[in-house]
């Protein structure tokens, strides 16, 4: 006999089945679901059939729909990673004893396995792994793996509804014939991400032979250094019996049915199946076998089966007496990305609802999102609702979750409105939930086709006292701080050209020229070509500052651009800056206010157009990548040391040891930058809404720098003036407080004069002196400075009348130094 004891916590768990493919089995002897407390005998791995269910087993404990924290010290991602736990069973004489609870019983559903086999492994769509029973921190879906983001553990869940095949299709690979032991993995193809799935002390979790692609002989090595697993079934003896595949479309349900849409019916009997449409719907169409049938009072009942595969679906339609009720997908910017965060029913121009007579239990969404080709799906599953509301306005009041909610979060909601907030969860300890990211996950730079259903349980009471029984139909989807973005090209039809999204700050007509951000995405972020907008799905430094120029209306002034698959090249950068001066040029662009940002690639991509062209950026801010110039190039081209830079990554990231030493014994402690700043971070935690403490791996910076007070990272190394003046400041206050000198391009202008020397001397003496006073930080003589260039302009404008100079040569030199005077004096 032997024991297995470990502690597990209860799941609740459904899901919805539309369509599934399963293929024809033939007949087979299927045991009736076991009572409680019945013994479960180990199955014959050739015996696993499609719509079973079975315990997996391993020396630590069963299988179960629950989450659990699994230690896994020394992995890249932290000591610690998502997976599911193991609960105690008791195994006497093959045959296991103990109670089994429903958060065990696993259904094996036909799998979407399609990468290529290779080594022996990879056969096969593989299978679903499903359960009916989920507990805290579960879900309606296949038990899956989430990215590892390059670690050797990868989380476990069975709340992902974002659709991967090869992430949660379970493949089966037996290892011992004799003792029926198996293992079960996760297959990406030969070279891939490959994980077995592995049991701790602590429970269930997703491993690879090392943090990076394997091959399929390193899998192999994987599942035997892990324990074992053995499938056992219910120990009953029952007759022949037969499946039918039972399914339905949106907006109502059938039963019975399960969650691979097996319903199975002994040899030679009936089934009856009855379809439950949701409020507001009724039955429109019953199909057996894709031919319609007569359906009497909802139900309709398959007589004398006897044989498997046998399918039947229902759809539903809008009831005679429902109205149309129009609702907007409403999609928000986190440092992370795209979020969808709420769908905003309006109940109509004249119409307004009692927020007493509304609850979030009234409700259901979910969505069925695709990729732009409509065809490839990224999410199809249920949204968890946090609260419902009403407003005045078309958009949320702050969010409830996670707690205590954002900063904006709005408790004292209006007691009656137009419009019906149906607010999401979207953020948890473990991060963005299912559906939540409008691309899938932070690693899928695609643009995505929302579409959502809503549904609710009983009529919408107006305040006139009238009530609507409700279609909703999807109109629009927005993100307020997406959609003031547009596509273009840098060069079209020419060299160097590249797509990008621009945001144009219209304030320009009334301020005068703005600074620009340009943002450089990671690499495998800028999506396919024609995509425009892929590159903003995920985590982006130009959609972050959008959101903040909405959340402070003219605190951040300025034009976006969003690069998309730069090549980091001079001909690249040469179109990318004739584009930029265009803007100038037309009066939009500040020349000297020029930022450039980017992650990984896209930190690469920057530090590279600043090597080439430091004179065109006021400041720069890597994040997590590239190689800065060294005291040689410094001294040789003292335009670099007039950029401002503040560089960002993690310590254990690849440029954090370079980087740490740049900063401490290297140029950027030379003194021969004008601002040069570092921060090496600890972790890659991030402290505000939503986030509240949650890390990243040590690659992916960009989040939590965008999102963290500069003082606020955990930081092992600090670097720069800016550090403490800044502290309590967001990146973008840092920058935007940079510019670029103009006085050397004035005093190179004024040398290049052909005019008396005593002239030139006169308009030089301004500038040096200019230029003495602005270097002077520790006496503040910014208006000092200030005076000395009204003086040059003065003198400038004297000699055009004098004759000394031409209009044309005064305009440049008089704008320059005006543009100086706006930036010594924000």
């Amino acid at each position: 006999m032997s024991n297995i004891r470990l502690v597990v916590a209860l799941f609740v768990f459904s899901i919805m089945v539309s369509g599934l493919m399963v293929s024809n089995l033939p007949q087979t002897k299927v045991e009736a679901a076991p009572e409680p407390n019945n013994t479960w005998r180990q199955v014959d791995p050739a015996d696993v059939q499609i719509g079973k269910n079975y315990l997996i087993v391993s020396e630590h404990g069963a299988l179960a729909n629950a989450q659990a924290t699994i230690n896994t010290p020394g992995d890249v991602t932290g000591d610690t990673q998502i997976g599911m736990v193991s609960k105690p069973v008791t195994i006497e004489d093959g045959l296991i004893t103990s109670e089994v609870t429903d958060d065990m019983i696993w259904q094996f559903g036909l799998g979407a396995n399609t990468a290529a086999a290779s080594g022996g492994l990879g056969e096969g769509p593989g299978y679903y792994v499903l359960n009916s029973a989920p507990g805290a921190g579960g879900g309606t879906e296949p038990l899956r793996r989430e990215s590892s983001f390059n670690a050797q553990h990868a989380p476990l869940n069975t709340t992902g509804a974002a659709i991967n095949g090869n992430q949660q299709s379970l493949l089966m690979h037996v290892l011992d014939e004799k003792e029926g032991t198996v293992s079960l993995y996760i297959w990406g193809g030969n070279n891939q991400w490959n994980f077995a799935l592995t049991s701790t002390e602590d429970g269930f979790t997703a491993k690879s032979k090392a943090a990076s692609a394997t091959s399929a002989a390193q899998l192999l090595e994987q599942m035997q250094e892990s324990p074992s697993l053995k499938l056992y079934e219910p120990n009953v003896t029952a007759g022949v019996q037969h499946y039918v595949m039972a399914s339905s479309g949106e907006n109502g349900s059938i039963s019975p049915s399960s969650l691979a849409g097996h319903v199975w019916v002994n040899d030679g009997e009936d089934v009856t199946f009855t379809f439950n449409p949701a409020f507001g719907f009724e039955v429109d169409k019953v199909t057996v076998n894709d031919e319609e049938v007569t359906v009497t009072d909802n139900t309709y009942t398959i007589k004398n089966v006897i044989a498997s595969g046998t399918s039947i679906h229902v759809t539903f339609k809008p009831a005679s007496n429902a109205a149309d009720l129009p609702f907007t997908v409403y999609n928000d910017i986190f440092s992370v990305g795209n979020v969808t965060t709420a769908v905003v029913i309006d109940l109509g121009e004249g119409n307004a609802a009692n927020l007493a007579d509304l609850s979030a239990d009234m409700f259901t969404a979910a969505a069925r999102n695709t990729r732009l080709d409509g065809s490839t799906v990224i999410f199809d599953g249920l949204r968890n609702i946090t609260r419902v509301y009403v407003n005045n306005n078309p958009e949320p009041l702050g969010y409830i979750s996670p707690a205590p909610g954002s900063d904006d979060l709005v408790t004292d909601m209006p007691a009656s409105g137009r419009y019906i907030i149906v607010e999401f969860e979207f953020w948890n300890a473990n991060g963005y939930t299912s559906g939540a990211m409008a691309s899938g996950n932070l690693q899928n730079a695609f643009s995505a086709l929302l579409n959502y259903r809503v549904n609710v349980d009983r009529e919408i009471k107006l305040t006139d006292g009238t009530t609507i029984t409700p279609r909703f139909t999807q109109a629009a989807v927005v993100n307020p701080a997406l959609d003031k973005f547009v596509p273009d090209k840098t060069n079209p039809g020419g060299t160097g050209s590249m797509d990008i999204l621009i945001s144009i700050d219209e304030s320009w007509e009334d301020l005068g020229p703005l600074p620009l951000f340009i943002y450089n995405h990671g690499g495998g972020r800028g999506g396919p070509s024609g995509d425009y907008f892929a590159p903003v799905q995920t985590a982006n430094g130009a959609a972050v500052l959008s959101k903040l120029q909405l959340e402070n209306p003219g605190k951040y002034n300025a034009h976006i651009i969003a690069t998309q698959n730069h090549s980091n090249n001079q001909a690249n950068n040469e179109a990318l800056m004739a584009y930029v001066e265009k803007l100038a040029a037309e009066g939009k662009v500040d020349l000297s206010r020029i930022y450039m940002s980017g992650f990984s690639m896209g930190s690469m991509y920057t530090i590279g157009f600043y090597n080439r062209n430091p004179d065109f950026l006021a400041a720069i801010v890597p994040l997590a990548g590239g190689t800065l110039p060294t005291i040689e190039q410094l001294t040789a081209n003292s335009e670099l040391t007039k950029t401002a830079i503040w560089a960002h990554t993690h310590k254990n990231d690849g440029a954090g040891n370079s980087w740490t030493a740049y900063f401490t014994t290297g140029a950027g402690a030379s003194g021969l930058y004008s601002e040069a700043n570092v921060t090496v971070l600890e972790t890659n935690q991030a402290f505000n809404f939503p986030y509240y403490g949650f890390d990243w791996t040590p690659h992916e910076t960009e989040a939590q720098v965008f999102s963290n007070l500069l003082g606020q990272s955990n930081a092992s190394f600090r670097y720069g003036a800016s550090q403490e003046k800044y502290a309590d400041k967001n990146i973008f206050d840092w920058m935007f407080a940079q510019y670029r000198n103009r006085i050397a391009d004035l005093k190179e202008t004024v040398a290049s004069l052909d005019i008396v020397h005593g002239n030139k001397n006169a308009l030089m003496v301004k500038l040096k002196n200019a230029e003495e006073y602005m270097a002077d930080t520790e006496h503040a003589k910014s208006a000092q400075a200030v005076n000395m260039l009204n003086a040059f302009i003065n003198q400038v404008n004297a000699f055009v009348n004098s004759g000394k100079l031409t209009e044309e040569q005064a305009k440049k030199m008089i704008s320059l130094a005006e543009e100086t005077i706006r930036n010594i004096q924000r």
